[in-house]
């Protein structure tokens, strides 16, 4: 797809998991503080955030993130539900957060209902497209098969992901659908998803890994692999993407004097190219 360019602006958004289980994840505070800071001093539009499950971890982000004015996310009790949170330097509006169900006959870790998985969504007024971020349930099989036992949960999750894609896509909304969908892109899930949705996968020519269990010292240690993507489906405006690139690949020293990753995931970026 190609665009005058005269007839469109760019818009850039940056997706990262960033490890953030209370009480358990390694220098956190002080690892947010060090995203935040180097966030803010990026030419970036939209910041989708996952595993911000407290409401102190959110201010730190809310002090240090200056130029990110508007910051979308839905209450739960400690923390933005499902640890969904949406930072833009342009004004969000109708913010909407579907929470995903727990089937029956499906394996539920206990933190998932505390959490609330589910998909924060928000409108960009200024482009006119709906940004949305997601984290469906943790596994330590991304490449997930019917034996697994939580296929099913994620089964689900990715269903309910998909009829929300397809009921905007009803009112002809332009969608980035971004986030830790805990599948390989190898999977019949991610395979299902794509099939389902008619997202373009706009990382599909890249093959770094975004999750690595040994960026951070930490108890929880899924298969190293694709589990991190940024979607797009295009409707009424014209979205092409300009760049695709990862972000917080290195080590940085915290305020502690420590050298540490920032995450046990990369962040993704993208650059796009948006009709007026």
């Amino acid at each position: 797809m190609t665009m005058s360019d005269k007839n469109s602006r760019t818009l850039s958004l940056l997706t990262l998991n960033t490890l953030g289980t209370p009480f358990f994840a390694p220098d956190i505070t002080k690892r947010y503080k060090k995203i935040a800071e180097l966030i803010n001093e990026e030419n970036y539009d939209i910041v989708c955030l996952q595993e911000l499950f407290s409401y102190y971890h959110l201010l730190i982000f809310r002090k240090y993130l200056k130029n990110f004015p508007y910051v979308a996310f839905c209450p739960n009790p400690l923390g933005p539900r499902g640890g969904l949170v949406i930072f833009s330097k342009t004004k969000l509006t109708d913010t909407n957060f579907f929470t995903y169900s727990f089937p029956k006959e499906a394996s539920v870790p206990f933190y998932a209902p505390i959490s609330q998985p589910g998909m924060l969504i928000s409108k960009c007024r200024d482009y006119q497209i709906n940004i949305a971020t997601t984290h469906l349930s943790s596994d330590i099989e991304h490449d997930l098969t019917p034996k697994n036992r939580l296929y099913a949960l994620i089964k689900n999750q990715l269903e309910e992901c998909a009829n929300v894609v397809k009921r905007y896509a009803k009112n002809n909304d332009s969608f980035i659908l971004a986030g830790d969908f805990n599948i390989a892109k190898e999977s019949q899930l991610y395979k299902n998803f794509k099939s389902e949705t008619s997202l373009e996968d706009i990382f599909i020519s890249k093959n770094k890994p975004t999750y690595d269990p040994t960026r951070i010292k930490y108890f929880y240690k899924a298969k190293e692999g694709i589990c991190d993507y940024v979607w797009l489906k295009t409707v009424t405006k014209q979205v092409a993407v300009a760049k695709t690139s990862y972000a917080f690949e290195d080590q940085y020293i915290l305020s502690n004097h420590k050298k540490s990753f920032l995450s046990d995931h990369i962040g993704l970026l993208c650059t796009l190219s948006v009709n007026e």
